[in-house]
């Protein structure tokens, strides 16, 4: 699961290039076919982004990911999976450069073309799964047209060489390139889903597949191309292709992509008794980490962890609010501590807290541990045991009488590593001093109201 925290934070800042001018085709073709796939999180980050890029330009000015949060309503974890559906469907590239502050550039990219749409292998049957026949014929029909083929006339198309000719004796005075940062402005165009060759074993493929079976020359970029997108639609692997294109061969030697198609079809329905695949997306597998249960256990999650799903898996799935998001931002950028001693800190202070983040006690704790120099896990939780050991000497020492009026809290338990040595006897002088001065003035306080 990607870690949100370290990917992407409010305040982290972003600029939009557009990869070439956009059109009002373009976004219908944003709105019918790209829409049921991508769901309106991302189509309407798409259609913000796009905006923000003034007219008649190709970059806009910077902005904080905080902009995007108010503009959409929605949470920074929403617009981060809005983000990765664009990219995965080739609507977005993303690029990142780093230093003392993370800065990204968003690339818009053209949706393809109606006809490249539905000739795509994996665009088209996902869209016919999602919307239903009925549907998807209609949305196909808008955007066909008459359109004749020209095979009953002959052309007379005047070549450059017999409309114009050069007059080589007038010297042509040539104007400056274009500065480096700038560009003349171009239309956009979208090269499709790529294919992840590093995804799909050509050399297991082709493991009891001759020459004269399957002509190495038939396997062309774009037919290797079709091959994965097939092999990644219908779940096929790289013995289970090896019947399909067998079977596309034509007597030419060359692969019948139609007939590929088909068959690729043919052995899903066969393999799932389904009809056609569904799009999913990963973050919809997504579920509540089982929190470990031994200290070394523990020690390796809170390290991989990021601080906003450590409480989440804290609050069986439920996210952070808003208010607990600013708190963690502020551990991170203000109090400057890492991810881990952060992670620490947070278990230590809803076990402290009965499962209350409190923002007083979670910044008076955090604010010492920056004092004495904590940065890494295994220190934080030293610090939080014995933070513990001296509170439960102060309660054991009259620090925990408590009035009739004042509720009983719900006991929570306790991590392997927050009671490991709990037992042992505290033996730290300063803090025995304190509670003596403490317990000292609490009694002269009680004196004193007596008198009154």
């Amino acid at each position: 699961m990607t870690s949100l925290w370290k990917e992407i934070q409010p305040s982290d800042e972003y600029n939009v290039q557009l990869n070439g001018q956009l059109s009002e085709h373009d976004r219908e073709l944003v709105s019918f076919l790209y829409q049921p796939l991508l769901g309106a999180d991302a189509i309407s980050l798409y259609n913000i982004l796009w905006l923000e890029v003034e007219r008649h330009h190709l970059e806009s000015e910077a902005r904080t990911h905080k902009t995007l949060m108010d503009l959409m309503s929605v949470s920074i974890e929403r617009i981060f999976q809005a983000r990765l559906r664009l990219e995965g469907m080739g609507l977005l590239k993303t690029f990142l450069k780093t230093g003392d502050t993370k800065s990204y550039a968003y690339q818009i990219q053209p949706p393809l073309s109606a006809k490249a749409f539905f000739e795509d292998p994996m665009l088209s049957v996902f869209l016919y799964r999602q919307i239903g026949a009925s549907q998807f014929q209609r949305l196909k029909n808008r955007f066909i047209v008459s359109f004749d083929n020209l095979q009953a006339y002959e052309e007379v198309t005047r070549s450059f060489q017999d409309v114009f000719y050069s007059d080589a004796k007038i010297s042509p005075h040539m104007p400056e390139k274009v500065e480096d940062g700038k560009t003349l402005t171009f239309e956009g165009e979208n090269s499709g889903i790529a294919a992840d060759f590093q995804a799909f074993d050509f050399h297991a493929l082709f493991a009891g597949l001759s020459e004269a079976m399957v002509p190495r020359k038939s396997l062309t970029y774009d037919v290797k191309q079709l091959i994965v997108k097939l092999s990644i639609l219908y779940g096929l692997s790289e013995q289970e292709m090896k019947s399909p294109i067998l079977s596309s061969i034509t007597e030419e030697d060359k692969i019948d992509t139609e007939a590929l198609r088909k068959a690729c079809r043919d052995s899903f329905q066969l393999k799932t008794n389904s009809a056609l695949p569904a799009l999913k997306h990963f973050a919809e597998q997504a579920k509540v980490q089982k929190l470990p249960d031994s200290e070394d256990q523990t020690l390796q999650y809170l390290k991989k962890s990021s601080p906003v799903q450590v409480l989440i898996d804290a609050s069986n799935g439920v996210k952070p609010s808003n208010t607990e998001l600013e708190l963690i931002d502020h551990l991170i950028y203000e109090k400057r501590l890492p991810d881990e001693v952060i992670n620490v800190l947070i278990q230590f202070v809803l076990l402290r807290t009965n499962m209350k983040l409190t923002k007083g006690f979670t910044e008076q704790i955090a604010s010492q541990w920056v004092r004495i120099g904590i940065k890494t896990a295994e220190e934080a939780m030293a610090e939080a045991k014995k933070e513990h050991k001296n509170y439960l000497t102060w309660k054991k020492s009259g620090g925990s009488k408590t009035s009739r009026k004042e509720k009983t809290i719900r006991k929570e338990k306790l991590p392997d590593w927050f009671t490991s040595d709990e037992s042992e006897e505290v033996a730290d002088p300063e803090f025995l001093k304190e509670r003596e001065r403490y317990l000292k003035e609490r009694e002269l306080k009680k004196r004193k109201a007596g008198e009154e």
